[in-house]
């Protein structure tokens, strides 16, 4: 179904082959076609973020909006204001100023009007056992990528701040599908969080997510393959992206960056289950840019959702100036820093070039950056950059503005889309933020692990 989000708007269409020898579902996922494409022991050139494993941090994305009863893309007598209505029903965004659809084929390309999922969508995904009405989403980064075919919902125990315990019904990497990207875990399920801010005595939201032994237990996936433990691994929270906003952006509780790393541009991994891809990939900065310009990559990690300027529509390959600004270091110790795109910029004499973003849309000319601009909706997202090694070993840092000098916030898939609806309490923007960068010029810091299951 072209157009719609990956895993959250997936119809059941036939799995093709990925061209390795795919192992067999293990037994305590209950079966669907995400989980026979997701629970797949398939991890190329995976990101770790740091040299132990961990929980790295834990967020409320957003609630409800998983599981929407009454929208329903496979219901050819729906008609766009039914689905529109069961979406703002359920406190989603809604973009009524869609020019680049027909209006009559608004299923085609459902992320055009919302980030929204109908249950019967769901279900189709994932099978009978998850039937999401109203769902909620919590995300759980680990540093190292957990191993697929041991992932489930009933690895984790969420405690919400007023100390009582949820267990999710459903736990996945999806969105993010492609096999170089295992570290965000996804967990699904009701009575998560709510929509009140701190101040009210009724809000809810996760202060930690414990993993707990299960049938499966859950294992992470280091250097070389070694496997890890997770059981009795702990994150902590202490914010919710509905909370009433400062004036002080540095405060803001919507997305931000969880990690940051730079490496030499690899096009390894950049794949998944055509299931879930569609006609998504390749989306890496070779296949944006061409390799003569992708020569390097900062992947920016991200916590509580998803990058989105308004939570609803892709971010375009060359909005790098509205949102990012990289950092480099001279020799002096003199921070310079990298604000333009497609701008040589010279440190102690080496090149750097910004040239744009990548791994979020599908390549398109220019004048198909619109709200119908395919997006994977993923937890990663490169900055892609061409100069010298020398260049690129001066980088330090990426920061978030989020306000003042043409910079905005961001938002993930709760956010308030074009055309926010009076009275709804949406996701917050994204704070003001600085985040070292893990230096993986020399060590990439990523594993490869494909297994058949017993």
């Amino acid at each position: 179904m072209a157009g719609n989000r990956p895993l959250l708007h997936t119809a059941v269409i036939a799995l093709i082959g990925t061209g390795l020898a795919l192992p067999a579902l293990a037994s305590a996922q209950e079966p669907g076609p995400v989980n026979r494409a997701q629970h797949r022991d398939i991890l190329i050139a995976s990101d770790m973020w740091a040299r132990t494993p961990r929980i790295m941090g834990v967020a409320l994305n957003f609630t409800d909006i998983i599981g929407v009863p009454g929208l329903d893309i496979s219901n050819e007598a729906q008609t766009l204001e039914q689905a529109r209505a069961a979406v703002l029903g359920a406190g989603g965004a809604w973009n009524d100023d869609v020019t680049c659809n027909a209006p009559a084929d608004w299923s085609t390309n459902l992320s055009a009007y919302t980030t929204a999922v109908g249950t019967t969508q769901y279900v189709q995904s994932w099978g009978q056992a998850f039937k999401a009405v109203n769902w909620d989403v919590v995300q759980v980064q680990f540093s190292w990528p957990p191993r697929p075919s041991t992932l489930q919902g009933s690895d984790f125990q969420v405690t919400l701040n007023d100390g009582s315990t949820v267990v999710p019904d459903n736990a996945t990497v999806g969105p993010n599908f492609e096999y170089n990207e295992g570290t965000t875990v996804v967990l699904n399920g009701p009575a998560l969080g709510n929509r009140l801010p701190k101040s009210d005595p009724a809000a809810r939201y996760p202060v930690s997510v414990r993993v707990v032994a299960d049938a499966t237990p859950l294992q992470l996936v280091g250097p070389k393959g070694r496997l890890a433990s997770a059981v009795g691994m702990t994150g902590t929270n202490d914010r919710t992206p509905y909370d009433d906003q400062p004036a002080d952006p540095t405060k803001w509780t919507g997305p931000r960056m969880i990690a940051a790393k730079i490496t030499r541009m690899s096009t390894a991994g950049e794949g998944g289950p055509l299931l879930l891809a569609g006609g998504k990939l390749p989306n890496d900065g070779v296949a944006i840019f061409g390799a003569a310009n992708a020569q390097y990559r900062v992947r920016i990690a991200t916590l509580g959702g998803a990058f989105s300027p308004n939570g609803l529509r892709a971010m375009y390959p060359d909005e790098y100036r509205s949102f990012f600004q990289l950092v480099a270091r001279t020799k002096a110790g003199r921070l310079v820093p990298i604000i333009k795109g497609n701008h040589r910029y010279l440190v102690d004499g080496e090149p750097i070039t910004v040239v744009g973003i990548a791994d979020r849309t599908v390549k398109a000319p220019p004048d198909q950056w619109n709200q119908c601009l395919e997006d994977d909706s993923e937890n990663q997202i490169d900055i892609i950059l061409k100069g010298s090694e020398a260049g690129m070993r001066k980088l330090v840092a990426v920061r978030l503005p989020a306000q003042g000098n043409g910079y905005k916030p961001l938002y993930n898939d709760g956010g308030p889309g074009s055309t926010p609806a009076p009275g709804t309490r949406y996701t917050a923007p994204s704070p003001r933020q600085t985040m070292r960068l893990i230096n993986g010029l020399d060590n990439p810091l990523q594993v490869t692990f494909v297994r058949r299951q017993p």
